[in-house]
């Protein structure tokens, strides 16, 4: 009552707020509406952004999941030509001892084996092979073996005292992978 009674104490005040109190509630409503209307219409667009918003984090990540995999398919691609048959393989041998009289290495005899692996896609060529000279001569026969054939990998190497020249003996195994398992040539009868 008591802001009646200020309205009341002019005239001119009085017409003032009769007049102004429809604006007064108008205003009110028109500001609850908004806050509502807001409302309405804030909460539900900021969910779809925070969907996609996830949804570009995924999609990123899978582009990039699939530049890695194009990235590693073209590596094993590469590293699948590179890698030799068994025919090739047995070339290898030659050239391994080519390599050892190019650099005064003696290597009397080499052996070699196929191994199949589990996942049956390739298989493992070893070689076995003594080699003999002196120690700066084997040394770069190691060096350049590694570098000619990096798919060629030492997986022995052992030293000892040559005891028929002032030399050392070294026992090397190296292995390699084959894009194919050799198969067995089946006999046929000759009529």
């Amino acid at each position: 009552m008591l802001s009646l009674n200020i309205f009341q104490q002019s005239k001119s005040t009085f017409l003032i707020s009769r007049h102004l109190m429809p604006l007064v509630i108008v205003t009110v409503l028109s500001l609850l509406s908004s806050v509502g209307m807001f409302g309405l219409m804030f909460y539900p667009a900021q969910d779809r952004f925070n969907q996609t918003n996830a949804l570009l984090e995924t999609v990123q990540q899978t582009q990039t999941q699939t530049k890695v995999a194009k990235q590693t398919q073209g590596i094993i691609a590469t590293t699948w030509k590179g890698l030799s048959d068994y025919r090739e393989f047995m070339d290898l041998s030659l050239d391994i001892a080519n390599l050892g009289k190019r650099n005064h290495v003696v290597i009397p005899g080499m052996g070699y084996d196929f191994k199949p692996l589990s996942h049956k896609l390739a298989a493992k060529g070893t070689f076995a092979f003594e080699a003999q000279g002196n120690y700066q001569a084997i040394r770069k026969f190691i060096y350049e073996l590694e570098k000619r054939w990096p798919y060629l990998f030492i997986e022995k190497l052992s030293v000892e005292s040559s005891k028929k020249k002032n030399g050392v003996l070294f026992k090397v195994t190296v292995s390699t992978f084959l894009k194919e398992f050799p198969q067995a040539h089946k006999k046929t009868k000759i009529l």
